[in-house]
């Protein structure tokens, strides 16, 4: 694992013996942000001018992926769960989407009515929301639902925030740091504090961070030179560290370990078990240090394919299978949902987010469910070279069992299987050769000869299937949902707009009954007159 820190050079550190592994080159210019993705293979750097920038790191350099082609970028983050999707902000206060892997964008978020350079932005834990910090001190949350912003949050006591960030795993809960001093914890759900610290540092606070093995305790670091721990639950400071250096950013990770950079280049390794004094101080940096990161902590799975790895393809014979008189095929899968005067959109892994909310919102599932993939880049990408589970779809979706029951009638029916250490006749009777196939004895003996990685990776595949029926289900019922959301404003408007008429109605005939009143009076008075 590496502890990453960057200054007008990016420096990459190996966590179990604090050996500088890779240093990366000179930039113009001291670089404003470095993250990791959550899955750890690749880190997203934003230069002095706000480019950015997608890297990925090798045994003994690092290596540059893919530059965000859009104009006036000025920060980015990261998706939760992946690396696929990017939020960019830019100077004029639009935030955008960018997939990738098809390398364009989106989505696009609504304008606020009051536009500034977007400085920071933030996923929370669920992908649900998209915080964007401005300029003009304002931080504007997103739904990743509607698509449109939800809240903007205003800090009465400033309007200059050094740090913002959506707590990793409460999706409601989102943190501020002012140059004034103060640490703010708002719920975004009712936009009120939770806790507020008010000048907690002498000076700006110039980065926090939540701990990954405790969800109360967080931590700040300043230009006052000072670290402060806080029990977010009891609302308190549990302990106060002063430094004999500016601290300008701070990470901590899984193991305890807390990084600190600073600015006469020295990056601060504390473990928060002995915060008695640094456990290392780590050179290398010219300059100031302006962030720290640790590389994440992530299992690798079976089908988690990096950049790097090179993987055997097996190609399925494409062969055309009769289709009239088809019922039905059990793996047969459209590109898109059926329409039935619905308008959506064709489910994908940009709005997996949004299926998560949705899911939470209409209390079909629990929170913790997590519908977003991990996907690889797509850089580099050979056309002659595809993964194993893309041909199995194709393919599969391109088969279809013909209704024909003639005993006469010969047919090949392609198989996704393919047995590498059988022979050519057994891969031949397992690709639809039915009539002069083998015995069946063969036929459970090459069975028992199939790779356990290639079942695996039909499994995964019936996996799949069965996710993008439910998605489609899924996406029909937002559909459905937005309908009724829709009728049920109108049926308010209407229901607000009858209620409107009746009071003018009894207004009305109120008028009408003191104007008759005033008639009759006068009328008396008349009558008085006369007699008189």
């Amino acid at each position: 694992m590496y502890l990453s820190s960057v200054s007008s050079r990016l420096l990459l550190h190996d966590t179990s013996s604090w050996d500088l592994k890779i240093s990366n080159g000179c930039y113009d210019g001291i670089m404003r942000d470095l993250t990791w993705s959550d899955d750890s293979k690749y880190i997203l750097q934003v230069n002095s001018v706000g480019l950015v920038e997608i890297l990925s790191p090798t045994d003994r350099d690092v290596r540059s992926l893919q530059h965000i082609p859009l104009k006036d970028t000025w920060s980015a983050s990261f998706h939760r769960d992946g690396h696929r999707n990017i939020a960019v902000g830019t100077k004029s206060g639009n935030v955008k989407i960018w997939d990738t892997k098809n390398k364009t964008i989106t989505k696009t978020f609504p304008t606020p009515s009051h536009p500034s350079c977007v400085q920071i932005l933030s996923y929370n834990a669920k992908n649900t929301s998209l915080a964007a910090t401005m300029a003009n001190g304002e931080t504007v949350i997103y739904g990743l639902v509607s698509n449109i912003p939800v809240l903007t949050v205003k800090l009465t006591c400033s309007k200059s925030i050094s740090a913002m960030k959506f707590h990793h795993e409460s999706r409601s809960l989102i943190g501020l740091a002012t140059d004034e001093g103060h640490v703010i914890l708002r719920d975004i759900t009712t936009n009120k504090d939770k806790a507020f610290f008010e000048n907690i540092h002498a000076s700006p606070v110039s980065d926090f961070a939540f701990s990954l093995i405790n969800k109360d305790v967080m931590l700040s670091s300043g230009f006052d030179k000072i670290i402060q721990v806080y029990d977010i639950r009891l609302q308190n400071i549990v302990s106060t560290v002063k430094t004999s250096h500016t601290l300008t950013s701070i990470a901590v990770n899984t193991d305890n370990l807390v990084a600190l950079g600073s600015k006469n280049a020295d990056v601060l390794v504390y473990d928060l078990r002995n915060l008695s004094g640094p456990l290392k101080i780590l050179k290398g940096h010219n300059q100031q240090v302006s962030k720290v990161a640790f590389q994440p902590a992530r299992k690798k799975m079976i089908t988690d394919i990096s950049l790097k790895e090179e993987v055997e393809t097996v190609s399925v014979p494409k062969i055309k299978t009769p289709t009239a008189g088809r019922s039905s095929d059990i793996f047969f899968m459209n590109d898109t949902p059926p329409s039935h005067n619905v308008n959506f959109s064709t489910p994908g892994t940009d709005n997996k987010a949004d299926l998560s909310s949705f899911l939470v919102t209409v209390g079909l599932v629990d929170e913790s469910n997590n519908f977003d993939n991990d996907l690889d880049f797509n850089f580099e990408r050979n056309s002659e070279k595809h993964e194993l589970r893309g041909n199995t779809e194709r393919n599969m979706s391109k088969v279809s069992t013909p209704v024909n029951n003639s005993a006469g009638e010969n047919f090949v029916l392609p198989s996704p299987l393919f047995i590498p250490n059988c022979t050519q006749e057994d891969n031949k009777f397992l690709n639809g050769n039915l009539t002069n196939g083998k015995s069946s004895s063969d036929v459970k003996k090459a069975n028992n000869n199939i790779d356990s990685k290639v079942v695996d990776e039909l499994k995964d595949f019936i996996s799949d299937v069965a996710d993008d029926n439910r998605n489609y289900f899924l996406h029909i019922m937002m559909a459905l949902t937005k309908q009724k959301l829709y009728l049920e404003k109108q049926l308010n408007r209407l229901n607000q707009q009858v209620h409107n008429l009746e009071q003018n109605q009894n207004s009305l005939v109120e008028a009408n009954r003191m104007l008759t009143l005033q008639v009759e009076q006068l009328k008396m008075q008349q009558n008085n007159v006369y007699y008189k």
